[in-house]
């Protein structure tokens, strides 16, 4: 387990301001994460990775995101896109790991669309919420592929995509991420306009298409998302609670006291059960992974539901606690505010909805 010292999480929380007044993570925060290797939690050693434990990993992001939500929400997103080390061509691997500040990032939507030619593709395509952007050293998108002028199709006649990664120089960058909360992620847009890339530019997130024999590369890609999106859910919820209960504290008046210890010890209460629980299911998912055995269907629900009660049961509870805060929870300026913003906007991501 990687252990973040103290005087290192004071340096993340120091640019914790400047980082959402610029729209993005700020050079003292990505010291940090360069110094712990965050980016690289999934990633082998063989590429110079840290290749943490599932459970490991969890509990690390949990802490992050408890710092500030949108430090921990590009650090989830971006050690997730590392991961797709285990699926790319190894030669291209070696390359693109060869920089110790690697850090993949892009969009899960079908943005794009890819013309096969003979020794390679044509790419076009436009991709929005690309977190971590404005340091990202590859990108990645997925496309439609197209062969002689028609969408190639599965059996079922849906068209077939697949994740290609692009390099800084061959991406435009948009200004499009305008949102209420999870500023500091930089989450723009990308586009791509006829750009000639190699077969080994694309690739496949599935268990049969992994070329690294890991488990973890067996793990399947939506629960995985799944619980490194949930997980960082605890870590903003933790966060709000602790801010919450040293404003109760500050209160001179104990006409209310009874009322909002209550409320606190409810928060709490709830919040405990539902950590406990998504960390048995993490638990037993992984352990299905390292088992290589297949996730039933079941399971699969199972992941469903308690992540989506990390998600809407730690939302309902902090906007019920919103009366009670006052005016601090209402200014912009104020820790609790950006904390409670980037709860709601982290609950907007697809995968939730």
């Amino acid at each position: 387990m990687i252990k973040i010292a103290l005087e290192d999480k004071l340096a993340l929380q120091k640019s914790i301001v400047a980082a959402e007044e610029q729209g993005h993570l700020t050079k003292e925060q990505l010291t940090v994460i360069y110094k712990y290797n965050l980016f690289n939690l999934f990633v082998p050693k063989e590429y110079g990775g840290l290749a943490l434990d599932f459970i490991d990993a969890l509990e690390l992001q949990e802490e992050i995101a408890c710092i500030d939500g949108s430090l921990g929400w590009t650090v989830a997103l971006c050690s997730g896109a590392n991961m797709f080390v285990g699926y790319l061509d190894q030669g291209l691997s070696k390359q693109l790991f060869a920089d110790s500040q690697v850090c993949f990032g892009g969009s899960g939507k079908v943005g794009g669309v890819a013309i096969e030619i003979e020794d390679g593709y044509i790419v076009s395509g436009h991709w929005k919420v690309a977190t971590g952007l404005h340091h990202c050293t590859v990108f990645t998108a997925n496309c439609k592929i197209e062969r002689d002028g028609k969408f190639v199709e599965d059996a079922e006649g849906n068209p077939i995509y697949q994740s290609f990664c692009f390099l800084p120089d061959e991406v435009e960058v948009v200004k499009e991420w305008n949102t209420m909360g999870l500023i500091a992620t930089g989450s723009d847009s990308f586009t791509v306009n006829r750009l000639k890339v190699s077969r080994n530019r694309a690739f496949s997130i599935t268990k049969e298409d992994k070329v690294i024999d890991n488990a973890l590369f067996s793990f399947p890609f939506l629960p995985f998302a799944k619980f490194t999106l949930a997980v960082n859910h605890l870590g903003i919820q933790a966060h709000f609670i602790a801010l919450a209960e040293h404003y109760f504290n500050s209160l001179s008046s104990k006409t209310h006291a009874i009322k909002h210890q209550s409320l606190l010890g409810q928060m709490k209460a709830s919040f405990l059960n539902r950590k406990i629980k998504f960390y048995q299911k993490a638990q037993e998912c992984w352990q299905v992974v390292k088992d290589d055995e297949v996730f039933t269907d079941g399971l699969l629900a199972a992941v469903d539901k308690v992540c989506e009660q990390v998600v809407f049961e730690g939302r309902k509870d902090i906007v019920e606690c919103m009366p009670y805060l006052g005016l601090t929870v209402i200014n912009k300026d104020a820790d609790i505010n950006r904390v409670f913003r980037d709860l709601m906007t982290a609950g907007q991501h697809s995968l939730f909805l």
